[in-house]
Parts: structure tokens; sequence; C-alpha cells
């Protein structure tokens, strides 16, 4: 009897440890960083210093994972699970437009510049459809000067990537934003 409990046991054990090894690896988290993009500018499009204020994004598009949605089922959006922005979109977009601008504007205001400019994610999200995806991406930007709103307006780009890689789709979104951050300068430029 008490070989028969000391040899259920074993096998009992064995089994466990067989299900045990058997569970796949977790799949690897892979992180999206934005690049400056080139931006066209008209010269001089905003005389004097320039604070460019935190930007901000609400519900999903505050969180780091990447968000997506079919073109069959836009209502719908979703998160990827191991696809993460390096940063939270808010700072990571407020830093490529810091980057991608600091030549067409004179960002050495710091929190006393005469011109403030503020910015809100209302979209930032990778659309499937068929074989390539897009970005698509839109920014409420608001310029005061002298504490007076001079622009406000919400800028939209959509943009396809070149492949259907999570990688092309950071490149499509750097682009999206280059069309918004020239259509800003423009506006900023005609405000005058």
């Amino acid at each position: 009897m008490n070989r028969l409990i000391a040899l259920l046991s074993t096998v009992s054990l064995l089994v466990l440890i067989t299900a045990c090894g058997s569970v796949p690896l977790a799949p690897t988290d892979r992180f999206y960083r934005l690049q400056p993009v080139q931006v066209s500018s008209a010269p001089e499009a905003l005389s004097g210093a320039v604070a460019v204020h935190a930007f901000s994004a609400d519900s999903l598009y505050a969180e780091r994972p990447i968000i997506y949605s079919d073109e069959a089922s836009q209502r719908q959006l979703r998160q990827y699970h191991y696809h993460l922005w390096l940063y939270p979109p808010a700072q990571l977009v407020r830093e490529n437009f810091l980057a991608s601008l600091g030549g067409a504007l004179n960002l050495a205001g710091g929190g006393q510049a005469p011109n403030v400019i503020d910015g809100r994610i209302v979209n930032f999200e990778r659309m499937l459809s068929g074989q390539n995806s897009a970005a698509v991406v839109a920014l409420e930007l608001s310029l005061k000067a002298d504490g007076k709103t001079r622009l406000q307006k919400t800028y939209r780009a959509e943009q396809r990537a070149s492949d259907d890689t999570l990688g092309a789709f950071a490149v499509a979104m750097e682009q999206a934003l280059g069309k918004i951050y020239a259509e800003f300068l423009a506006d900023v430029a005609r405000s005058r």
C-alpha cells in the first residue's frame, strides 16, 4: 500500500513538472520611439520666444500600449499587449514636436515666454486595412500670444505605412506628425 502511494505521488509530481515545462514563454516587449521630422517652415513664423506646455491625452491615448483599430470596425479600439511606445504618447509627441520644430520656433522662452503652445492628443492609433496599416493622428493645438488666443485648431493626418510591420507604422506616424507640424506653422504664419 505504501509503495502504491509512493508510486502515485511520484507519477503525479512528474506530470506536474512536465506540464510546467511545456508552458510557452511570454512574448518579448517591443518599444517604439519617434524620430524628429524635417518640417519646411516659413521664415520667422512667430516672433518672440515660445513655451510649449506639456501635451495632454485622455483615456487609451494616455497609455503606452499602441492603440489599433480595424477599418471595418472603427468604433472599436484595441491595445497591443507587447508593443509599447517608449513614453506615454503625450510626452512622446511633445518631445517630437520640440525636436522637429526647434529650428522654426524660438523655444528658449521657458515658462515666461510671450507665446505659449498647448497641445492635446485627440487620435493616435494604427488603422489596419488590407495589406498595409496607416498611422492616424489628430492633435488639438493652440497658440496664445500675450495671453490672447491667436490660433486654436484640431489638425488631422493619416499616413499609409510602407509595409505591415509596427516599425513601418512608427515611421508613418512620424510622417503624419510632420504633416500636422507643417500645417500648424503655416497657420501660425497666417495668423500674424
